[in-house]
């Protein structure tokens, strides 16, 4: 019987059919379903048919790769949001830049490929890891923003359960108040008007023979009939007067743990995605948001970015209009048309807020701009405007 992690998928993307062939082989024993794609042509194509779970990209250089990947994202529906792992094959003088290409997000790892003889299990090694992700990995959930907006969602719930138990048990102490008031009000009625029976009044109301008889007779009518009758209506009215304080006991450990979930998710904090190519301007931004209470995370380029949104769901990206391997307007029209990605509100980072920058971007989908320089109050105005209004 196969396990999860033997019926993985592998494609091997490759601009030589003779490397893309060995490595096929290589890989067959373990993972059977292996497929070769090296027509340029069928670059999408090929993935979208073939879906796989870990994308091996064997090319002669890390610039065809890195190219490879870009045209794969622009073009492809299921890459931007299919939870593939990728594979960078490298030569021996390739080796640190690989691993930048890793360590930045573009890649999920790299093997030394290119001579093979020192450890030929290592690709095999590095693709069952991969494999063993894939199969763990759990599928994007809400953002950040969006568990907070459901936390306070929770939190009016739980609110307004409270307030409505209190009022019923306010109201069932007053049912019980008035109860008590008619009773004694009725009963001081029938004093009053045994009195005036036996008193002065009595020969113009009826003629009274017997006098101790009628008192005897409203005493036993106040303490037996109506007495009996509200003591019947107190009786049956009790299940509604311990309503509230039942249910209370009922809801509190339900109640109290929405308060724990609403202090937990109290504690999460908005994901931006900063997309921007110059360090330094990486390490202002990181410095300017800094305390502000947001998570920031980088990406340096646009491979970078979509491999990093394969995995995260950031509530707000800030997009640098020029990238090294592609430009940002480009990239957000690519990201608008990501059904799991569209809704997140993308600030276009120019440092000239030229007309048609402006307008290509808005027509992209673009939210907003923030032309640089910026100031930290600035800046932060205007995440708290985008931000605070998607979650509401």
């Amino acid at each position: 019987m196969k396990t999860p992690v033997a019926s993985t998928r592998v494609l091997v993307a490759s601009d030589s059919t003779a490397n893309a062939a060995q490595i096929v082989r290589h890989l067959h024993d373990d993972f059977a379903e292996t497929r070769a794609a090296t027509a340029a042509d069928k670059v999408t194509e090929d993935f979208e048919q073939f879906a796989p779970d870990v994308l091996i990209l064997a090319f002669d250089s890390l610039q065809k790769a890195q190219g490879y990947a870009l045209d794969l994202y622009r073009h492809s529906q299921r890459a931007g949001h299919h939870g593939h792992r990728s594979i960078l094959l490298c030569h021996k003088d390739e080796l640190r830049q690989a691993f930048e290409l890793c360590r930045k997000g573009s890649f999920d790892d790299y093997v030394l490929y290119w001579p093979l003889a020192q450890d030929g299990y290592r690709l095999t090694m590095s693709v069952w890891n991969a494999a063993r992700q894939v199969v763990a990995a759990p599928a994007l959930g809400p953002s950040n923003l969006e568990l907070i907006a459901h936390a306070r969602q929770l939190g009016a719930m739980r609110a307004l359960v409270e307030q409505q138990m209190s009022e019923g048990e306010r109201r069932a102490a007053s049912a019980d108040s008035s109860l008590e008031e008619a009773e004694r009000a009725i009963g001081s009625a029938i004093d009053d008007l045994a009195r005036r029976l036996v008193g002065r009044e009595a020969g113009e109301i009826v003629d009274t023979k017997d006098q101790g008889a009628l008192t005897r007779e409203f005493e036993r009518l106040k303490n037996d009939p109506v007495s009996q009758a509200f003591e019947a209506t107190a009786t049956a009215q009790a299940p509604a007067r311990s309503w509230p304080r039942q249910l209370e006991e009922k809801l509190q450990p339900h109640l109290n743990g929405l308060r724990e979930i609403g202090e937990k998710i109290g504690k999460v904090r908005p994901v931006v995605l900063v997309v921007e190519d110059d360090e330094f301007a990486r390490q202002l931004m990181h410095s300017t948001l800094d305390g502000t209470g947001y998570e920031v995370l980088f990406a340096a380029d646009g491979v970078s970015a979509l491999g990093l949104l394969r995995r995260v769901r950031p509530d707000l990206i800030l997009m640098d209009v020029n990238l090294p391997d592609t430009d940002g307007v480009a990239l957000t029209q690519k990201l608008k048309s990501l059904p799991h990605l569209a809704d997140i509100p993308i600030l276009m980072l120019t440092g000239e807020a030229r007309r048609e920058t402006l307008e290509s971007s808005m027509s992209a989908g673009a939210a907003g701009f923030i032309v640089k320089p910026f100031t930290r109050g600035a800046l932060v105005a205007k995440l708290e405007r985008f931000l605070w209004t998607v979650a509401g």
